[in-house]
This record gives C-alpha cells, structure tokens and sequence, in this order.
C-alpha cells in the first residue's frame, strides 16, 4: 500500500512540475507568450465561424502543436545559452533548427486556418 501512495505521491510532483513549468514559460518567455494570444484569438475567431467538431480538432490540434513546439524551442533556446555563454556556430544551428519546427507548426496551423475559412465561401 505504501509503495501505491509512493507513486502516487511522485505522480502529482510530476505533475506540480509540469505545471510551474507552463507557468514560467508564460511569465518569462514572450514568444510562448505571443504564441499563447494568437491561440486564444484563433479561439475566439473561429467561435464566430460556427465550425465543425471535426474542424475544431483540426485548430486545436494545430494550436497544441504551435504552442508545444514554441515552448520546447524556449527550452532548447535556455538551454544551449546555459551550456555555451559565448557565440557558436553549433549552438546557432541547434536554435535554427528548434526555431524552424516552431515555423512549420505555425505554417500548419495557417494552412488549417486557410482550408476552413476558404471553405466557408467556396
């Protein structure tokens, strides 16, 4: 039994964790902060169009995945600075490369955003 309140126990630490890190990335961090507005707005804009379920699991799905990958390239960012305080060749191109996986998230969400309103008046 003990062992069952053990795992329980780590489980919501777990959790406590994941949670004061979502926090920080959106009190400290302006892109995860930006990207958290337009996620809201696209919200809000596509509560005006009346959408499909499947359609809201369409912008949702894009929404979570803009909003992950901006926040694991803010962790990738901290990260490398933490590791090299001076400019590197290698540390830039490893922040490229998390910057672009936030690029295409962003483009898949405009091109989810563009099939559903192009829908609308075609």
């Amino acid at each position: 039994m003990k062992s069952q309140e053990s795992l329980v126990n780590r489980t919501i630490k777990k959790f406590q964790c994941a949670i004061q890190g979502i926090i920080a990335g959106l009190r400290f961090d302006k892109s995860i902060k930006i990207q958290f507005v337009f996620a809201i707005l696209s919200i809000v804009f596509f509560s005006f169009f009346r959408i499909t379920t499947n359609e809201w699991l369409f912008v949702l799905s894009a929404i979570f995945l803009v909003l992950i990958t901006e926040f694991l390239n803010s962790a990738i960012e901290d990260v490398c600075d933490l590791v090299e305080k001076k400019y590197d060749l290698h540390v830039k191109e490893v922040k490229d490369i998390a910057a672009g996986a936030v690029l295409l998230a962003a483009l898949y969400a405009v091109v989810v955003a563009v099939i559903i309103v192009v829908g609308r008046f075609i």
